[in-house]
């Protein structure tokens, strides 16, 4: 249980004269939306940032429990927000969106005051746990240079990048059918205690331990964290079986249904058992057909650049294409004493 009022903390945050901060509030959705576009737009020259999301910010338990996030003003505008999420109790996904348009003095103290305040809250929070050296997480675009100088300034290091990768439907034209011992059906994952469920957590928490930064989260916070989301798409969710085992399964979302009317595969994992024998592009294939189904104009995914099992290669031979590439950046944080 968490000893701390995470949404009270006491501020420690110096801004330029003429600028303020406060906690957000769900009625300042619309105006973080905006912000967050524009953000992302600068760095990528597109977004996938959807109303839906940053509502959850302010209307879901789980994230309530979990993130704390200020909005900075001058005078009535939002000109910024900052955002700390509880990932794990040791590592926090940290977020700063100051408004590109502001002059470039302006921008670097807001910016550097925002990480400044993601570090307090994160050390404030772990502290809370009973973690003495928690970590800091901060995603950057790969051309966004901004970004990269800010995340470097503030002690940061790049750690891994990860490549989003995508199948335009239009163009996809689904494998003559061969015979194949792998089967494919959709998982039954109607209610919290269904079977499929408990399958789907072991398969993809299994198929990923060895992959980069490994993490065990226990079932019961999986399922919450699965389920509460308010972009899942639990008809999307599928598993692969040999002689009647579950070796593979793959979880779809809907990231990217409002910005771009695409599919999204939020996982995709294949036991050891099971790799070299086609399951995973059984998966593949299948989601392709069904969102194609559904209308979908497009399905991403992202990859780990660097994964062990070679997942780049396997997308490109289904069809997928690069399109983006961000990168992982990590600081490792003292105690609230150290």
């Amino acid at each position: 249980m968490i000893d701390v009022d995470i949404q009270n903390l006491p501020e420690r945050s110096t801004l330029p004269e003429g600028f303020t901060v406060r906690p957000a509030a769900a009625e300042d959705a619309p105006a973080l939306v905006a912000l967050l576009r524009a953000d992302e737009i600068a760095a990528t020259g597109e977004t996938s940032v959807s109303i839906t999301e940053v509502t959850e910010w302010f209307e879901g338990v789980r994230a309530r429990e979990r993130g704390v996030t200020r909005v900075v003003q001058r005078d009535a505008d939002v000109v910024g927000v900052w955002r700390v999420y509880r990932n794990f109790d040791d590592k926090y996904w940290v977020q700063t969106i100051v408004d590109r348009t502001l002059d470039p003095h302006h921008l670097d103290r807001l910016w550097a005051a925002g990480l400044a305040w993601a570090e307090h809250t994160v050390i404030a929070i772990a502290a809370g746990l009973a973690v003495d050296s928690p970590r800091s997480e901060l995603w950057v675009y790969e051309n966004d240079a901004l970004a990269h100088r800010q995340a470097e300034a503030a002690g940061f290091v790049q750690v891994r990048a990860f490549v989003e990768m995508q199948v335009d439907l239009a163009e996809y034209t689904p494998p003559a059918d061969a015979r194949t011992p792998v089967a494919i059906r959709r998982a039954d994952i109607a209610a919290a205690d269904s079977p499929d469920l408990r399958t789907m957590y072991e398969v993809i928490t299994e198929s990923f331990r060895d992959h980069f930064d490994f993490a065990l989260r226990s079932f019961d916070d999986w399922v919450d964290g699965r389920l509460t989301d308010p972009l899942v798409a639990t008809d999307h969710w599928y598993l692969a079986e040999l002689g009647g085992e579950p070796v593979g399964g793959l979880i779809g979302h809907n990231s990217y249904l409002e910005s771009d009317n695409a599919g999204y595969i939020a996982n995709i994992g294949v036991l050891r058992s099971g790799r070299g024998k086609g399951v995973a592009k059984a998966l593949l294939h299948t989601s392709f057909v069904r969102y194609a189904a559904d209308g979908r104009d497009a399905v991403k995914l992202h990859v780990d650049a660097e994964s062990p099992t070679g997942a780049t290669h396997l997308y490109e031979a289904v069809g997928m294409y690069r399109r983006l590439v961000g990168f992982d950046f990590h600081k490792q944080l003292g105690s609230a004493g150290g």
